[in-house]
Order: structure tokens, then C-alpha cells, then sequence
């Protein structure tokens, strides 16, 4: 797990580790693994609260003065959490889904806008990237004590700290809708890293799950807002990718690594929304929709497996796609 290795130096020399493990190139050859896990996973929680776990709910039941809840799901990436509440629930069936919004009662003012957002993200990523790969969807209320994140996605369950989402005051600036960059972000990634594909850890990885999940959230934010509020969120992504680009190595696109967010999201936002203005949003969404078909699991998706499919469906544009992707 390349993500838990440490980089100090002086641990690695006390600890006699040797040399950091490089990387592999996005041309390394592709790799097939078959490390997916099936989930079958049983929580138990005080009487008064309800556990959300990952997968789909399959049953829940009342034992010796505490709440039980079994969540099962197959063949996914070896990830999982558990969040365990007095939540108050809203669910509705949406396109054969079942959408549960788990939430504080006092916490209830931004629900039907989640759901709205929740709903256009399915739209937008079934009819363009291919089925919804689970039964179910849950959107979970956590402390805002849990730290790290901003919102973070486990395959049919998407948690979401109070402050950023549930108790936000989302009317306060017209300009940053955080309901839409965090609802529909996380959502896209069930189709960008969390069950339909598994990149391995290699340069560029994160371009297929960060990037993409940022190109689904603009466009998403295009069909809520129009084009100019798209642009003008995009302005600032290009702010920040130039603000940060001198304090680190400055990689392109296809070889970014994660502790580069800065290209990873911010760059690749721009980079998306100019390749969509290169080639078309329809030729975007085919290439993408292909990359998935081409890619499932256990292949381990490269950056460049996701390029192929870009030049394949506009090969007068390589030079192009190549400057947008493979230059810094």
C-alpha cells in the first residue's frame, strides 16, 4: 500500500528501509489482479441509533436491547466504513434506487437539495457512463469532528460532515453551491474508483478517479447553473492550480500523483472542460463510457488506457489531447 509508506527520510534510515519505492510509469504494462472483496457485514449499535455500513441493507433486527444491521455487496475494492447515529431518514425509490438520506433532526435544511443534486448525478452518469452498480444509495450525516475530508465515497454509501454539507448555509454565497461539488463528486466516483474500476497505485492513477469525478462535477454543475457559472468555477480551479504549481514538482496530467491535488483536481478540472470544448461533450462521455467497458475489473485501468480511448474516438485530435494530457 504505497499510500502508508513513509517518506521521512530519517525513519527510513533508522528503520534501515532502504530506498522509497518508485512508482510505476503509466506505460508500465497493465496489470490484472484479482484482490476485490466480497463484503458481508454485521454492525450493532445502541438501541436509539441506526449503523450505515457499505453495501446494501439486507436486513435489521432488534437483539438484547441493541440494533442490528446486515450490509452485503460483491466484488468490490477492499474498502469499507461504518457511521452509527440518532439519524432521522428520508428515502425515496428513484430509477429502481433506493436513496436514503441519514441526517440530525436538527440538521434537516439542505435534504431535498441533496436529493435533487443526487438525482441529477444519476441522471447524468447512467445515461452517459452506463448502470448504477448497486441497489441502493445512502448519504450519511457525520460529526464534524471526523477530519480528513471533506466528504469521502464507500461503494452504495457516501458520508458527509455536518458543517459541509447538512448545516451548511448554501445560501449565503450564490456563487458556491458545496451541496453540488461534494454531493455530485462523490456520487460519480461510485462509476470513477469505487466499484466499476480499481486503478493500481502507478503514475496517473489519480487522473482516472479524482479527474474524472471533477469533469462529472462541472458538468453537473453546467445542467444546475449554465455554462458562465460553470466557467466561473472553473477561473477559480485555474487559480488555485497556479498558486500551487511552484511549491511542488509539476507533472502532467497523465503522470500525476496523489499528493499533487492541486493538478490532480484543480488542473484536471480545466483540462476536461478543454477537452470537451476540443472534441465535444458527447465524444468526452463515449470515450469514457468505453474506458469503463474496456477496463472493469481485474484489470488495473493506466492513464494511458483512458488516452487510447480519447484518440480512438477523435484521432485528428491526438497532437491536441497529447498537449492537454502529456505536457506540463
Amino acid at each position: 500500500q504505497k499510500d502508508r509508506e513513509t517518506e521521512d527520510e530519517h525513519i527510513r534510515k533508522k528503520y534501515k528501509l532502504g530506498e522509497l519505492d518508485k512508482l510505476k510509469k503509466p506505460e508500465a504494462p497493465e496489470v490484472f489482479i484479482n484482490d476485490f472483496i466480497n463484503l458481508d457485514m454485521t454492525v450493532s449499535t445502541d438501541k436509539n441509533q441506526t449503523a450505515i455500513g457499505t453495501g446494501d441493507l439486507i436486513k435489521r433486527w432488534t437483539k438484547d436491547n441493541r440494533n442490528y444491521f446486515r450490509y452485503t455487496v460483491k466484488s468490490i475494492p477492499f474498502r469499507f466504513a461504518v457511521s452509527s447515529a440518532e439519524y432521522d431518514q428520508k428515502s425515496l425509490i428513484y430509477k429502481g434506487i433506493k436513496m436514503n438520506i441519514m441526517y440530525l433532526r436538527k440538521h434537516a435544511e439542505n435534504v431535498d437539495h441533496l436529493i435533487r443534486n443526487a438525482k441529477l448525478t444519476l441522471d447524468y452518469c447512467i445515461r452517459n457512463f452506463g448502470q448504477y452498480p448497486f441497489k441502493s444509495i445512502t448519504f450519511a450525516e457525520i460529526s464534524s469532528f471526523t477530519k480528513g475530508f471533506a466528504a469521502t465515497a464507500y461503494p452504495s454509501a457516501v458520508f458527509m460532515p455536518e458543517d459541509m454539507v447538512f448545516h451548511a448555509n448554501i445560501h449565503a454565497d450564490k456563487k458556491q453551491d458545496v451541496i453540488n461539488e461534494l454531493a455530485g463528486h462523490e456520487l460519480s466516483h461510485l462509476w470513477w474508483g469505487n466499484s466499476l474500476i480499481n486503478p493500481d497505485e502507478r503514475e496517473g492513477s489519480v487522473m482516472l478517479t479524482e479527474t474524472l469525478a471533477m469533469y462529472t462535477e462541472m458538468m453537473l454543475y453546467k445542467k444546475m447553473h449554465r455554462e458562465a457559472k460553470m466557467k466561473e468555477r472553473l477561473k477559480i480551479h485555474q487559480q488555485i492550480y497556479d498558486n500551487e504549481k511552484g511549491l511542488s514538482e509539476n507533472q502532467p496530467l497523465y503522470k500525476v500523483t496523489a499528493e499533487n491535488a492541486h493538478i490532480s483536481y484543480s488542473k484536471g478540472a480545466v483540462v476536461m472542460i478543454k477537452l470537451s470544448e476540443l472534441i465535444g461533450e458527447n465524444k468526452v462521455n463515449m470515450a469514457l463510457k468505453n474506458f469503463l467497458e474496456n477496463n472493469r475489473y481485474p484489470k488495473k485501468p493506466r492513464s494511458i488506457d483512458l488516452l487510447n480511448e480519447f484518440y480512438k474516438i477523435s484521432p485528428d485530435k491526438r497532437k491536441e489531447i497529447d498537449k492537454l494530457f502529456k505536457e506540463i
